[in-house]
């Protein structure tokens, strides 16, 4: 490995003891091999080490002895946000791709239920900022999975700035020479998301802003709900409730204020001021300060909406215990025409959309939880003026210019087919 090199691990199989077997990791961009422990994987690791793979030591009890010390693999939930260190790595992940019915758990939808990871990732990069941030998650059992699924389990990681720690399914254990397309599928994204990595120095354009400590009793709604933005795919903002001063309420429309307690007086003045410069503040019955007057009642007459300045308060009549709802009633407080983004026909995808600084380009990182090519035509519609659409797709020799059609709020783009990632640049 050079100076700087990215690490892209993947968990090294227990039963594969042949150092032959390191081959197969020829020409990918797979660096680091993260090992079980013991004597009888010393030919594996000197053989990965002169071939310049570096090799680590992973404990089945999620510890991991790195050159810069130990650390652990901790259960997403018990994420610290006062962690330290360089790498920062959770278990119990979702494998992504769209959830049988046997595992969707929320409320009602008429698109597929997806089950992704982008909305952690998004929030440990917030929480914990600087740090890389590896996903650790297994291939469901009992599957023979297509190189397609697991291209999309490195894409859903790649897209958000995060990365998957790779392991194979027991298929792939058991057999060592399907491995290959496997890591032909895996290697193309990670080519991809490293030749565009600029993309992830780019703030998310977001309508909506999550504001919480994501800690204790506060830390289920509050995660869950940014899990049922994406899912409604309306772009949000992360704000740690807990560092005002890195809240960047620039250009959001709405704030979701979930956690029970109130804020103290600094952090709820600063919220008003949002509200009353044009935006929409969402709290639970906790909230004291009431200032305006009563407003048009929302759809379900689940709030009582206050009109202050230019914007609107609307404070839930009952605590909130469900994200679902809690997401499902920021949009009809919000309204459509502040999506950032929208896809027709996209029930299956997932959108990431960031803006450079300036404003003069933009990405919209586009997933298919199908892994197969849509069977309608989707359309991307971005609220903004863009006079120019480029498509990137990792199978593709190069990008290629795409229509913009002209659109009440913006642009409409008709998308290509894609079996797993691509991405739309946009240039103003």
């Amino acid at each position: 490995m050079g100076p700087g090199q990215e690490l892209v691990p993947i968990r090294w199989p227990a039963g594969w003891r042949d150092p032959a077997l390191l081959a197969e990791l020829e020409n990918s961009p797979i660096n680091l091999l993260l090992l079980p422990p013991g004597p009888e994987f010393g030919p594996v690791r000197s053989q990965a080490q002169r071939r310049g793979l570096a090799c680590w030591e992973i404990t089945s009890a999620g510890e991991i002895s790195a050159p810069q010390g130990r650390f652990r693999i901790v259960p997403r939930a018990e994420l610290d946000w006062n962690a330290t260190g360089p790498i920062v790595a959770a278990r119990d992940c979702v494998w992504p791709a769209i959830a049988t019915e046997s595992t969707a758990s929320a409320g009602p939808t008429g698109v597929p239920w997806v089950d992704s990871n982008g909305w952690l990732a998004q929030l440990v990069r917030t929480m914990l900022p600087g740090r890389e941030f590896w996903l650790f998650f297994e291939p469901p059992a009992n599957t023979v999975l297509r190189p397609e699924g697991y291209a999309l389990a490195v894409a859903d990681a790649e897209a958000f700035g995060a990365r998957w720690a790779i392991a194979f399914d027991e298929s792939v254990q058991r057999q060592p020479q399907r491995v290959a397309p496997v890591l032909q599928a895996v290697s193309r994204v990670i080519r991809f998301f490293q030749l565009q990595r600029h993309w992830r120095q780019w703030p998310a354009c977001a309508a909506v802003g999550v504001l919480s400590d994501y800690c204790g009793e506060h830390r289920h709604m509050a995660e869950e709900i940014l899990n049922l933005l994406a899912r409604r795919h309306l772009p949000y903002r992360v704000l740690d409730k807990r560092q005002p001063g890195s809240w960047n309420l620039g250009n959001l429309k709405a704030v979701i204020y979930p956690d029970s307690l109130p804020p103290d007086q600094g952090r709820a003045q600063r919220l008003l001021d949002f509200v009353q410069r044009g935006g929409l503040l969402i709290a639970g019955p906790q909230w004291r300060l009431r200032p305006g007057r009563p407003g048009p009642q929302d759809v379900y007459g689940r709030f009582d909406v206050l009109l202050h300045g230019k914007g609107r308060l609307a404070i839930a009549r009952e605590p909130f215990s469900d994200p679902y709802l809690v997401a499902l009633d920021a949009h009809l407080l919000l309204g459509r025409r502040h999506d950032p983004i929208r896809l027709w026909n996209g029930g299956s995808f997932n959108a990431h959309y960031l803006v450079r600084p300036d404003g003069k380009r933009a990405v919209v990182q586009l997933l298919n939880y199908a892994t197969r090519r849509p069977a309608h035509a989707v359309t991307l519609g971005i609220n903004g003026a863009f006079r120019r659409a480029i498509f990137w797709e990792p199978e593709a020799e190069g990008p290629r210019t795409l229509e913009t059609l002209p659109a009440p709020h913006g642009i409409e783009i008709p998308l290509p087919e894609f079996p797993v990632c691509a991405a739309v640049e946009l240039e103003a």
